[in-house]
């Protein structure tokens, strides 16, 4: 058996944390050490792979295609890794986790990314039912609620995870159909998808001076999971949350004409009862989603509209 060819861990872990925190300072206080440290270890890292991780001379820190490329492999590694020592420690990560959230979440979130976690915590059960509030643990039916907005509760602790912008979005197949959507302003003249919920065209098109002229018509759905699957096939264009969509851009099912984007605002807190606020498993699905979702925060900033059409 071939011996492993590994670079040192210490510029391992540097790396890892300076790119999933996206600052060399933070990285610095969580591993204990100084940000000069961080840099040098990265560098070390550099120069033993013989590959830029981040680009220099930049105001923050920022990634190349490699250095992303190596994080996305690199964080789950290090997740099992810390599994496995927890457990060998004697913290137990076995057992059921139950789970409530919106269809949506569940959909266009949690399920693309939910193998990470089950890799991480293989003797982790997760049973996941969906539905909108109240936040209620049934006296202890549930483990976690992932809910909507970040309103206190009694009892409960209740922590936002995710914020985001909003922006347009619609099929392939709709933006191929309407050849003169080139402008921000041709949408006074386009089927607009609503949300019952949290509607959101008006103060898009405040962004550009139009909100007096955002159209009132538009089917009306329940909510934004709803109003994405109308977009998708082909009804119109819809306001997305850009952190929820990520996985539906990627894959192509969404697509979005222009990167115009409307104020961010808080969209998911986790809730879980102060009592049982120390259990393993609530502890390592809580630190799972905000690892996870702050290192995703960095990728959606660097989102692209897609401009293309496929008659072109």
């Amino acid at each position: 058996m071939a011996h492993r060819k590994l670079p040192p861990f210490p510029a391992l872990r540097a790396f890892e944390a300076a790119a999933r925190l996206g600052s060399f300072k933070q990285a610095a206080e969580e591993l204990c050490v100084t940000p000069s440290a961080i840099s040098h270890q990265v560098r070390t890292l550099e120069a033993w792979l013989d590959r830029a991780l981040f680009l220099r001379g930049v105001r923050q820190v920022e990634m190349t295609e490699q250095g992303r490329s190596y994080l996305a492999q690199l964080t789950p590694i290090l997740d099992m890794l810390d599994a496995s020592t927890r457990a060998v420690s004697g913290q137990s990560f076995s057992g059921k986790l139950r789970l409530k959230m919106t269809e949506g979440f569940s959909k266009r979130w949690l399920i693309p990314r939910l193998p990470r976690f089950l890799a991480a915590y293989p003797d982790v059960d997760v049973s996941i039912e969906t539905g909108l509030p109240p936040i209620d643990f049934r006296n202890g039916a549930l483990d976690l609620i992932v809910h909507w907005g970040d309103d206190p509760v009694p009892g409960v602790i209740v922590e936002p995870f995710m914020s985001s912008t909003r922006v347009p979005v619609c099929s392939a197949a709709f933006l191929q159909a309407n050849p003169d959507l080139r402008s921000p302003e041709d949408l006074l003249r386009k089927t607009l998808i609503r949300d019952e919920v949290a509607d959101g065209w008006r103060e898009w098109f405040a962004l550009i001076d139009r909100a007096p002229d955002c159209p009132a018509g538009g089917p009306i759905f329940a909510h934004c999971e709803l109003t994405m699957s109308a977009a998708e096939n082909d009804l119109g264009v819809a306001l997305g949350y850009k952190a929820m969509i990520t996985t539906s851009l990627d894959a192509g099912d969404l697509v979005a004409p222009f990167a115009l984007e409307s104020p961010t605002r808080t969209i998911y807190s986790v809730a879980y009862e102060e009592a049982r606020s120390t259990e393993p498993v609530i502890v390592a699905f809580r630190d799972w989603l905000f690892e996870t979702s702050l290192r995703e925060s960095d990728v959606a900033d660097t989102f692209d509209p897609v401009m293309q059409r496929a008659a072109q």
